[in-house]
């Protein structure tokens, strides 16, 4: 599982949230039972300071069932919640008739599933039989004024370096975010721990008279000749984590120039997989729909 194999470290994005709960311990299990390197898990933060996994800030109404009812709307912000008043929902199918339903229509849904703590991933990561399998935690916080909903950088950011020095997997993790600044804080608090920027191009990041984003943590790409490598490199950044479809063989080139590795993210198809394989990415992470073998 390093840098110099014949092939990409093949990640389950949230568990494999395609084939199974998003961001789950059932989810984590069935992936060890996979040939994957991996698995990526989205984190929040509880009031009482449990470190969990999950997408959103608030538990979504169309994925969350409370007493075998579906939620009207979605909950409290999860930062507001304690570890037990969040263990009394049940995370494990998504409404029928839903969006998210008709999205992964092959996703096996399940009944009695929590939203699990990251202590609890990493012990079944320890146990899991072979070498220890790699880790994504990708710390979601929002940098813009206004969003209340979101945890605090630091606070997420120490709370998760304890969980992962506490369950003696510092070296197959990796801390991921696009608030770029969760990754200078990780870099300052854990030196040898790995990073990557994660990035989306949207219409919005090619306007050259848009305002400096707050998610870039000082290092405007406009500064940096436009390129948003050049900025991930000033900041310190040692692997850019793209959408895939940002992937191209100019930009696999400019990487290389300047000593980055190439993680895509977002992948679901196996040609996808293959593709980003044959560019010679460091990292596919995906949503195991399908697995690309």
């Amino acid at each position: 599982m390093d840098a110099a194999k014949s092939h990409p470290l093949l990640i389950a994005g949230a568990t494999g949230y395609g084939a199974w709960p998003a961001n789950t311990l059932e989810g984590a299990l069935r992936c060890l039972e996979a040939p994957v390197d991996g698995i990526e898990i989205d984190v929040q933060i509880t009031s009482d300071g449990h470190v969990v996994a999950h997408h959103d800030y608030r538990l979504a109404s169309d994925q969350t069932r409370l007493d075998r009812a579906w939620l009207e709307a979605p909950g409290a912000p999860i930062k507001a919640m304690t570890l037990a008043e969040l263990r009394r929902y049940d995370v494990g199918r998504a409404r029928p008739g839903s969006e998210t339903a008709a999205r992964y229509p092959a996703k096996t849904e399940m009944d009695g599933v929590r939203v699990p703590t990251l202590p609890e991933l990493l012990k079944a990561l320890n146990a899991a039989p072979g070498p220890h399998r790699m880790i994504y935690v990708e710390i979601k916080t929002d940098p813009r004024e206004g969003r209340d909903d979101a945890p605090a950088p630091g606070l997420v950011v120490d709370a998760v370096l304890r969980d992962l020095t506490a369950a003696d997997y510092l070296e197959p993790a990796k801390i991921i975010a696009f608030d770029w600044q969760v990754l200078r804080l990780t870099r300052e608090r854990a030196p040898g721990l790995r990073t990557a920027h994660l990035t989306i191009t949207t219409p919005a990041t090619r306007d050259p008279g848009r305002p400096t984003s707050p998610w870039n943590d000082g290092a405007d790409p406009r500064d940096h000749g436009g390129s948003d490598l050049a900025a991930i490199k000033a900041h310190g950044g040692v692997e850019w984590s793209p959408y895939f479809t940002d992937v191209t063989p100019e930009r696999i080139a400019e990487a290389r120039e300047l000593g980055l590795l190439v993680g895509p993210w977002g992948l679901s198809d196996g040609d996808d997989v293959r593709r980003m394989a044959e560019l010679g990415v460091y990292s596919s992470t995906v949503s195991g729909a399908d697995w690309g073998f």
